[in-house]
């Protein structure tokens, strides 16, 4: 043989031998996981998604998949701590496995029976490992896992993610969670945008922009915003509570009060505008007022958490108002100390039976 001839031979067998490597990696994977040898399965599992011969192939990532799923739900710790992303990995791989199945055998999915359950077990486990990395800041770790999340949903055949409450909207709803935990603006207000189009039922939702706006003092954008909250939760007492405030702060008080008096000659039994007006009253220090609408509104719905809380509380300020004046008087002052403790102690027993009826 002249060493040209024996030169190309080496080449075909060298390129042969490269050839069924790859998926001899494939099949490592398998052989690597049923015998519980993890770290060579990772190794083979990561080998098998760079190479061209088997990177585009559903059974690699279906296969893969499986590695890290044995991982990460395997009992030792020292398992576990083989590949801290394993989670995040199987997800990622089970939702790979699925697309390309369906992307190459579209008449009839080869993987999909086998693959469905375990993507939903992957899926609730990078559900769980979310609120982990919340609980320690990792935040950008937890946006990804929604991503992932987010992307799997398309595959969830059975509904058994829609189930567990792993759905596009709470995921919006996630990520607008740890963004404002992130403190990141832009994210915070494209999402609020998002989840307040599609009346996502959240209170979290209003208050939290309704912080932001004030502490950037836009005022505009604060009230907008309490408008908005206040459709869905009208019993809201932080949004109610700022958006006297605001009125306050603009010295716009009787314009709230006109507001919120033609607002009962409309609904006259609407016990939470009469709390509303009687709070106005009470920041502006008109105690007779506020006492009187307070009253009006505990009439009308006496069983209300609300308003027995703030009828309480009212009362209980009250006390506390004329303690403070009495402890600054004078021992020979005998006829205002007399007052004063008289006072003191017909409010903060009227307070009791109230804040007790709240609690």
């Amino acid at each position: 043989m002249t060493a040209s001839r024996f030169f190309i031979l080496i080449c075909l067998v060298s390129a042969k031998m490269v050839f069924w490597a790859q998926p001899i990696n494939v099949q490592n994977m398998i052989n690597y996981t049923r015998n519980k040898e993890y770290d060579k399965a990772r190794a083979a599992a990561d080998a098998s998604i760079v190479h061209e011969e088997t990177k585009s192939k559903p059974k690699t990532w279906k296969c893969r998949a499986e590695v890290f799923k044995s991982i990460y739900s395997d009992t030792s710790a020292r398992v576990r701590a083989i590949d801290s992303k394993s989670e995040e990995k199987a997800l990622e791989a089970f939702t790979q496995c699925l697309i390309l199945d369906a992307q190459q055998n579209s008449k009839q999915m080869i993987y999909k029976d086998e693959v469905k359950n375990p993507l939903v077990q992957a899926a609730s486990a990078c559900r769980r490992k979310a609120d982990y990395y919340i609980q320690n800041k990792q935040y950008a770790e937890a946006l990804y896992l929604f991503e992932l999340l987010e992307k799997a949903l398309p595959f969830d055949y059975d509904q058994a993610m829609k189930r567990s409450n792993i759905t596009p909207e709470k995921l919006k709803f996630n990520r607008f969670q740890v963004s404002s935990y992130a403190g990141d603006k832009p994210q915070l207000i494209r999402l609020s945008e998002d989840l307040i189009r599609m009346s996502y039922k959240e209170a979290y939702i209003y208050e939290t922009m309704l912080k932001l706006y004030l502490s950037d003092k836009d005022t505009a954008a604060a009230l907008n915003i309490i408008e908005k909250g206040k459709e869905l939760f009208e019993s809201n007492m932080f949004l109610i509570g700022n958006e006297i405030d605001i009125y306050l702060a603009r010295k716009k008080t009787q314009d709230l009060i006109i507001k919120v008096q033609s607002a009962i000659e409309q609904a006259p039994e609407n016990d939470l505008l009469k709390i509303v007006l009687g709070q106005v009253y009470e920041k502006t220090s008109k105690p007779l007022d506020a006492e009187k609408y307070y009253l009006e509104a505990y009439a009308l719905n006496p069983s209300a958490e609300t308003i027995n809380f703030k009828l309480g509380a009212f009362y209980f300020n009250s006390g506390a108002d004329a303690q403070r004046i009495l402890n600054d008087l004078k021992p020979t002052e005998k006829e205002k100390i007399k007052k004063y403790e008289d006072l003191v102690k017909v409010q903060f027993t009227k307070a009791l039976p109230y804040l007790k009826k709240a609690f």
